[in-house]
């Protein structure tokens, strides 16, 4: 039995995007300690609107769902214009409601990113301060962040450079040792019965 499960999302829409290659790549080297299950209707979500929390959408409490039954989220982060996509952004805006009780809280986030000469670094700090605040366990390091890489992923997750395949192997295996450590706390602070 695998003792953790993420799932995971591409912030990009583009067919043959660096980033989902990414996500196919992090679902195939993740240890076997860690199943990962890759998400893609995630651009079905409305806009965020707290106006729809009382009576949310099915799909918005398809992700919540998906979140809360998660132990970690893995998301393919593109940038453009120095910022996370609005796909992204707005999928993580929903994984942070509702303020009483977070759907993303907990729950180890790590990012994987291809995004031009910067590498995603932009996008990634932006989200990693906010998640953070509001209750994610940030898996920074190690970091992906990959510059001008289009030519060496293929859309299917593989690649002919093993410094990417390194890259994301050692991210999930982070992955899985933040998760280790947050159940080594819990332990730890569990009251005597």
């Amino acid at each position: 039995m695998t003792p953790y499960r993420a799932i995971a999302f591409s912030g990009s829409l583009r067919d043959g995007s660096s980033n989902t290659a990414l996500v196919r790549m992090a679902q195939r080297l993740a240890p076997p300690q860690l199943a990962v299950d890759i998400i893609d209707w995630l651009d079905q979500l409305p806009w965020m609107n707290p106006d729809l929390e009382p009576d949310p959408p099915a799909i918005l409490q398809q992700w919540w769902t998906a979140l809360r039954d998660a132990d970690a989220l893995i998301v393919g982060m593109p940038e453009y214009n120095w910022s996370p996509t609005p796909l992204a952004k707005n999928a993580l805006d929903w994984a942070t409601r509702p303020p009483d009780d977070r759907a993303i809280a907990g729950t180890a986030v790590a990012f994987l990113s291809a995004a031009g000469r910067g590498g995603g670094a932009n996008a990634q700090a932006n989200l990693t301060t906010i998640l953070g605040y509001l209750g994610a366990h940030m898996v920074e390091e190690p970091p992906v962040r990959l510059s001008s890489v289009a030519d060496r992923l293929r859309a299917d997750g593989t690649t002919d450079d093993p410094e990417i395949e390194e890259a994301v192997r050692a991210k999930m295996e982070a992955v899985v040792e933040a998760l280790r450590a947050r159940d080594a706390a819990a332990t730890d602070t569990a009251p005597e019965a």
